[in-house]
């Protein structure tokens, strides 16, 4: 026979049970009857007493039956649904271990499973489109530069009028629109002018009216606009009227032809479409705007045909303009495909995986030793089973069972914390970091995401179950028979130690990280601005930089001045200014060169070699509005905004920093470039006119008092630029005042960023929050784990050596002799992982110190401080103290121990 007909047939036998009992049956009734007749007609026998001797020859009936079951492969099969029977019984038998265990392991799948889902948007996305994977992109590549190019408007145009190996070949380009309806504006919409061959690509039918027709995209055509659904939900109320009304974007009247249904975003999180209209620009080579090139491939076509004809195009425009196209190679992607391909990134995002399966394989381990201790407390079973002729190998079934039954429970538990946290925490813990996202990205669990949890539940059981049972069950009969007599048995061997050692270095190293997290969000909240800043709202404004730069920017000076003075006559609002960076967000780091001190001052030494300063650009009225006096010298002028004025202001913490509290007014700085080591002898030089105490210049992200320093600068300088108004009372309120008063003044201009002052760090105290819940959560389990497999340890321990326990104290050895000869080993053990676990979080603290976010160095002895030195101290003796309480009910345990009860035990 084949092997495939013996697969074949045992499959046969295994799905086909009731009929292969019923032949069976059969057969062994047959060869009954037939030795009964052959006793009676032979014999002469009576039918009775033949049927009961051939019942006897033939032997016990059951018993072929289960050797026959096992020849067709049903014992396992029965053998495991008995073990699975068991693990329940086990989960209720032993609820302390079942609680802990099942949350550590909960927790393990529930980070797994999240880790997945998010990883997963970035390396595996999926288009939820129809035909998604002919969705291409094409994009081109500056090899000199080594960066993208953006501006392929003329190339967009040649590819469309050449490219055959794609089709509904469009373009689209982000703008930022003000939509005034009625005189009522909100926030600026995240719009796209796009081809109307994306409403191909994506042919999701409009909710009402009509999508973006080619029509729409003639020069000349009347300007039209499609609404996203939130917008027509929220701007218009959900109007069923709204096609055919006009409104305003930015400063061009349109009609809207159409809403697009719930969830549509594309080309990728935008909100409003219009026409897109190359041929109104007729760009030269390599200039334009900046666009994005999207397709579809043909019929037939494969992405190799489509690079390779985009190539030879490639080839062709830098033979026709060497000058701009000579470095420029077209690249052809997927839709959601990155570009360029980061090696490094994508490996960085891979290893956060790789982070979740190396905790889930940490904590099962330390669960493996929890059922290790019930499995050594389980010896006599075990010996019991193994005597009645259960194998090895069926021991180590049973007890994956039981470890895969409750992997099962904590993967259940898991997914429905995952998707909990992924439905509250995921989508805003994205857009925090990268803004709106992308309409394909889906933030749930996938069934993916489920295949994914049941693999690591398959590997947390494996690790706690298969451990465990292999160690329970080397040498099983004549090593478990001399265990149960006390004196030797099943012993904590050399993995046990190291899961022990591990399992309180973590102990000790996690709540160090969560009071790290903890303690830096109660820094952030307690930065002082240095004035009432929850009086003051900040807006953020910017504008459509249109083909002539320079008089887009003289229009937005004039604006933003305009907007200014309208605020201030305006009832509750104090004053109003401008500033390039607000304050106790991150301002940019530059390195000066202060002059050399003279007179009195040049006693204290030469100054600091090129230290670093944060710097920020501010209106004359800066200080004024923010109620800041100067405290000494003069503050800032109209004439200070000349170009060879060349004056800073600096604050106190500068004065403190730079020149231990003297004077600074009348000394000089000049900056350095970026990357530079030394100033340039040609840079101007800057005098400090002016002295203010410290206003939010050192941010969030500063964990040193920074030195700032102030320049004059006009508004309208540079985009996009923050207002500042004062608003004693509510800040907020003045809110829809100021958005009507801007689209009054000028409809392109964009206000974004509405909040009071005091708020600027709520973004970076929701991820600190965040992962202080997250860390409190991991400490909590980590804790646990070790409590109960540090009690596990010594209570087996105890049990162990009652004996000798009760003999020593009979023999009049003093009892705290006796427990320390006993816990010697549990204890040195919880001692080392102390140690190990202080060595750890010093260490941690000495690196992450020793480095800044922005790169600039730190003096790393900064960790080690005294101050440090005893917060870590005491977290260790805190964690051993913790420890030490594990050993509380064992320790009683063996000093209530009595000779009798030690005899008996023998």
């Amino acid at each position: 026979m084949r092997w495939i007909d013996g697969i074949r047939a045992r499959l046969g036998l295994l799905f086909g049970g009731r009929a292969a009992e019923e032949r069976m049956d059969e057969e062994i009734g047959f060869h009954i009857e037939m030795e009964t007749e052959r006793l009676v007609r032979e014999e002469g026998l009576e039918p009775v007493e033949a049927r009961r001797r051939a019942l006897i020859a033939f032997g016990g009936v059951e018993g072929h039956k289960e050797a026959l079951r096992d020849g067709r492969g049903l014992a396992w099969l029965s053998g495991l649904s008995l073990d699975f029977k068991l693990g329940f019984r086990m989960l209720v038998k032993y609820p302390g271990l079942t609680v802990v265990g099942g949350l550590a392991m909960a927790f393990a799948i529930w980070a797994g499973s999240v880790t997945f889902v998010l990883v997963g948007q970035f390396l595996n996305p999926a288009l939820p489109l129809p035909d998604a994977e002919r969705i291409v992109r094409i994009r081109t590549w500056d090899a000199s530069a080594n960066e993208e190019e953006p501006r392929a408007l003329s190339d967009f145009l040649a590819w469309r009028g050449g490219l055959r190996s794609v089709t509904d070949l469009g373009a689209y380009r982000d703008v930022s629109l003000n939509l005034i309806a009625g005189g009522d504006a909100d926030r600026p919409l995240r719009a796209a002018e796009i081809s109307a061959s994306a409403f191909r690509i994506a042919p999701a039918p409009p909710l009402l009216g009509r999508a973006l027709v080619p029509g729409d995209e003639r020069t000349g055509a009347p300007p039209v606009a499609v609404l996203g659904y939130e917008v027509w939900r929220t701007r218009f109320a959900g109007d069923a009227g709204v096609v055919g009304r006009t409104v305003r974007l930015g400063d061009t009247q349109a009609t809207v032809v159409g809403v697009m249904p719930k969830g549509f975003g594309f080309p990728v999180s935008h909100e409003l479409w219009t026409p897109f209209k190359p041929d109104a620009i007729v760009p030269a080579p390599r200039e334009g705007p900046g666009i994005e090139v999207f397709g579809r491939l043909a019929p037939g076509v494969t992405m190799q045909q489509a690079r390779t004809e985009l190539a030879a195009m490639g080839r062709r425009a830098a033979a026709e303009w060497p000058d701009t196209h000579r470095h420029l190679q077209p690249h052809l992607t997927g839709y959601t495909d990155p570009f360029p391909v980061s090696q490094a990134d994508m490996a960085l995002m891979g290893s956060f995986n790789v982070f979740a399966i190396m905790l889930l394989v940490v904590i099962c381990s330390n669960v493996a030793l929890l059922l290790f201790a019930r499995a050594a407390g389980r010896e006599s079973e075990l010996v019991v089973r193994s005597a009645l002729g259960a194998s090895r190998g069926r021991i180590v079934a049973q007890l994956v069972a039981e470890a895969l039954v409750l992997g099962a429970v904590a993967a259940v538990v898991g997914l429905a914390l995952a998707q909990l946290a992924l439905r509250d925490w995921g989508i805003e813990f994205l857009e925090r970091n990268l803004g709106a996202l992308p309409f394909w990205f889906d933030v749930n669990l996938s069934p993916a995401a489920v295949l994914y949890a049941c693999v690591l539940t398959l590997l947390g059981a494996a690790i706690a179950g298969m451990v465990p049972a292999r160690k329970i069950t080397r040498g099983l009969g004549s090593s478990l028979k001399q265990g149960t007599g006390g004196g030797g048995g099943v012993r904590f061997g050399g993995v046990w130690t190291a899961v022990i050692v591990m399992q309180v270095a973590l102990t000790v190293a996690f709540p160090a990280v969560t009071f790290t997290v903890q303690r830096e969000a109660v820094r952030v909240r307690s930065l002082d601005a240095g004035f009432a800043s929850q009086e003051y709202l900040r807006v953020q404004l910017d504008t459509e930089m249109g083909a002539d730069s320079a008089a887009r920017m003289a229009r937005f000076a004039a604006t933003v001045e305009t907007l200014r003075r309208r605020l201030e006559s305006e009832p509750g609002v104090a004053g109003a200014t401008f500033v390039d960076v607000v304050p106790l967000d991150h301002h940019r780091g530059r390195r000066i060169e202060l002059d050399a001190p003279s007179g009195p001052a040049a006693a204290a030494g030469p100054p600091l070699a090129n230290p670093l300063v944060r710097t920020a650009s501010i209106d004359p009225s800066y200080f004024d509005v923010l109620k800041a006096p100067v405290l000494a010298g003069r503050g800032f002028g109209a004439a200070d905004l000349g170009l060879d004025a060349h004056v800073v202001i600096v604050d106190q913490g500068f004065v403190d920093r730079m020149l231990q509290g003297r004077s600074p007014v009348g000394r000089h700085v000049r900056f350095l470039k970026r990357g530079e080591q030394t100033p340039d002898p040609s840079a101007p030089w800057y005098e400090i006119v002016g002295v203010v105490r410290d206003l939010g210049m050192t941010s969030a992200l500063d964990e040193e008092r920074a030195a700032g320093v102030y320049l004059p600068a006009a508004p309208g300088g540079d985009l996009p630029l923050n207002m500042i108004v004062h608003v004693p009372g509510d800040p907020m309120s003045l809110a829809p005042r100021i958005r009507e008063i801007a689209a009054e003044v000028d409809p392109m201009l964009r206000l974004t960023e509405l909040q009071p002052l005091d708020q600027v760090t709520s973004a970076m105290l929701w991820l600190l929050g965040m992962w202080f819940k997250i860390t409190l959560l991991l400490t909590g389990v980590v804790l646990l784990l070790s409590l109960a497999g540090i009690y596990a340890v010594l209570s087996f321990t105890v049990a162990r050596r009652t004996r000798e326990i009760g003999v020593r104290v009979a023999l009049g050895a003093p009892r705290a002799r006796v427990v320390a000869a006993i816990f010697r080993k549990p204890l040195t053990q919880v001692g080392a992982g102390i140690m190990i676990g202080f060595i750890l979080v010093t260490a941690a603290a000495y690196v992450a110190v020793g480095h800044r976010p922005d790169g600039a160095p730190r003096d790393p002895d900064a960790a080690l401080t005294l101050g440090n030195i005893a917060l870590l101290v005491a977290n260790a003796l805190v964690m051993l103290a913790i420890c030490m309480l594990a050993c509380v009910v064992p320790t009683r345990r063996a000093l209530r121990v009595q000779p009798s009860e030690a005899l008996r035990a023998d």
